[in-house]
C-alpha cells in the first residue's frame, strides 16, 4: 500500500473536454493510472492519479484550477469480495470513503480509496 497524490479538476460537461485533458497529458508524457469523472451539472469533476503530479498540475492548469488530495493505493487481488473486505474494515473502524476506484488487470487490481482518515486507513488497512 501506498500513498499517491490525485489530481482534480472540474472540466466543461461536453464532448471533447476529457479527449483535452488527456492529449495534454499525453503531449506532456505523463501517463494516466487511474482515472474517475462524476457529473455535477454543467461540469464534470475529474479525479486522476499520474504517474508525474508535478507535471501534470503545470499542463492542466491551462483549463482549470487543480486540487491535490492524497489518497490510498492498495494492490488487492481481484476476486470476488475483495473491495467489500476494504469497506467493511473502513466501516468498522468509523473510517469514511469518500472516493473509491479501482483497476483491474487478470488477477490483480488497483484500489484507490479517497477516506476521511488517510492514516487511520492505512493502519487498519495493511
Amino acid at each position: 500500500m501506498k500513498v499517491a497524490l490525485q489530481l482534480s479538476i472540474k472540466l466543461p460537461n461536453s464532448p471533447g473536454a476529457l479527449a483535452r485533458m488527456s492529449d495534454m497529458l499525453r503531449s506532456a508524457d505523463v501517463n494516466i493510472e487511474a482515472l474517475f469523472c462524476t457529473r455535477e451539472s454543467e461540469e464534470t469533476s475529474v479525479h486522476v492519479v499520474v504517474d508525474d503530479p508535478e507535471t501534470a498540475k503545470m499542463v492542466l492548469r491551462d483549463i482549470g484550477e487543480v486540487s491535490t488530495k492524497d489518497v490510498l493505493a492498495i494492490p488487492i487481488k481481484n476476486k470476488p469480495g475483495a473491495i467489500a473486505n476494504i469497506a467493511r474494515v473502513c466501516a468498522g473502524q468509523s473510517i469514511n470513503i469518500e472516493h473509491i476506484y479501482a483497476t483491474s488487470f487478470g488477477k490483480d487490481a488497483m484500489v484507490y480509496l479517497d477516506v476521511n482518515d488517510l492514516e487511520k486507513a492505512r493502519e487498519v488497512l495493511k
